[in-house]
């Protein structure tokens, strides 16, 4: 729902600037480097895509990659990599070939080891996976031709730390091509079959960035500072949601009222339509039933026991229809919602039913024909809205 959209926005921002201030109320040993640049070689093995009676070694070489990491926070993150694939055949390979693969790759990263709480047993251990979308370029240098393909690439990445801000890894991962034409080996393909390429590297990464050595994401532990921190924002965002939902239920208790009403007053206009032009309205028994029907309700602003001039028509209808019954008696019960002490609240509803009554004594009502009494707050609205609050601010009139 829109407002709802429109409430958590604000709140949400208000939180995470909260725990940014209290961010910079700590030490510098709550901060922590969120760069990395990577690189590393390796070996391959490509399947499914060559021609029958070719093939590579296995393992085979050559395997590069080159590239940058941003972690979000100690958990998740994203990379952006270059790689390049060299593929040549094996001594047993029916024909020699030389097929290249240059490619791009960005990746969401997850870091395993902080998810599972490796801190607790190791601080030199760590493990992160990665999954993507990429693209490539390949080259055959036994023929003239040349692929561009979609890739789809992951993997898992283990981690060992040797100093602050170095540590090496080793990396298992998975390669698919997608659209492309030629074998690896530059021949004509099975294309029933999808190019896989099992990757096999080894590298170092480096994190980059102002603060201090030892701090980087993929090592960093929340101190319990931040922990509870961290525990007091979710707490807050789990309250903002409930109270959001509460305003979603509150509208649609509201929404149910409206479309009672709506259809009030389409029986009414039926009502009125199946009147001939010849038949006379009783409009004594048309204010009554709209009284009994709970169309004569006055509403009030916020703290206020006053009312504005759209109250005028209501006000009128009533004067006419106690001057035409003169033995008619009207109830007037004042309401408040549910803010503020009940006591007030109460005292508030009563100056607001007194407030319609004096109206009515205005206009020529006898004061003892109207019995005022305030019922203090109206508990069946269910919401935190300004909008469904509204509905609980009001006077009803009744027929004694």
């Amino acid at each position: 729902m829109a407002a709802k959209h429109i409430l958590i926005v604000p709140v949400l921002f208000a939180l995470i600037a909260a725990g940014a201030k209290a961010q910079e109320n700590q030490t510098e040993n709550n901060n922590f480097n969120q760069w990395y640049i990577e690189g590393g070689v390796g070996f391959h093995r490509p399947y499914n895509y060559f021609t029958q009676g070719y093939y590579t070694a296995t393992p085979d070489f050559f395997v590069g990659e080159l590239g940058g990491r941003y972690m979000i926070n100690e958990f998740f993150g994203m990379k952006l990599g270059l790689m390049y694939d060299r593929f040549t055949n094996h001594d047993d390979s029916r024909g020699t070939f030389v097929t290249s693969q240059y490619g791009a790759g960005i990746q969401g990263v997850v870091n395993i080891g902080r998810l599972l709480r490796f801190q607790e047993w190791t601080n030199t251990f760590n493990v992160l996976a990665h999954y993507g979308l990429g693209v490539s370029f390949l080259t055959y240098e036994n023929t003239d031709w040349n692929d561009w393909v979609g890739n789809s690439l992951g993997g898992l990445t283990l981690q060992t730390k040797v100093s602050p801000r170095v540590t090496l890894y080793g990396e298992i991962a998975g390669l698919n091509n997608f659209r492309q034409d030629r074998a690896f080996d530059g021949g004509s393909p099975n294309h029933g079959n999808l190019p896989v390429i099992f990757r096999g590297t080894f590298g170092i990464s480096v994190s980059i960035g102002s603060n201090r050595e030892t701090l980087h994401a993929d090592y960093y532990i929340r101190t319990p500072y931040e922990t509870a921190m961290y525990n007091t924002l979710e707490a807050r965002v789990t309250e903002v949601e409930s109270k959001v939902e509460n305003i979603d239920s509150g509208y649609e208790d509201l929404n149910r009222r409206m479309d009672e009403l709506d259809r009030k007053v389409n029986d009414l206009q039926d009502e009125v339509s199946s009147i001939s032009s010849t038949q006379v309205i009783d409009v004594n028994v048309l204010i009554a039933e709209l009284i009994t029907d709970g169309y004569f309700n006055i509403y009030f602003d916020f703290d206020s026991d006053l009312f504005g001039k759209i109250a005028a028509p209501t006000i009128n209808a009533l004067k006419t229809y106690m001057n035409n019954n003169p033995d008619a008696t009207l109830e007037l019960a004042g309401y408040a919602d549910e803010r503020g002490p009940a006591d007030y609240n109460q005292r508030l509803s009563q100056r607001r039913a007194d407030a319609v009554a004096k109206a009515l004594v205005n206009v020529g009502i006898d004061a003892s024909r109207i019995h005022a009494i305030g019922r203090g707050e109206d508990m069946s609205i269910d919401s935190t809205a300004r909008e469904v609050y509204q509905q609980a601010r009001r006077v009803t009139v009744s027929l004694r």
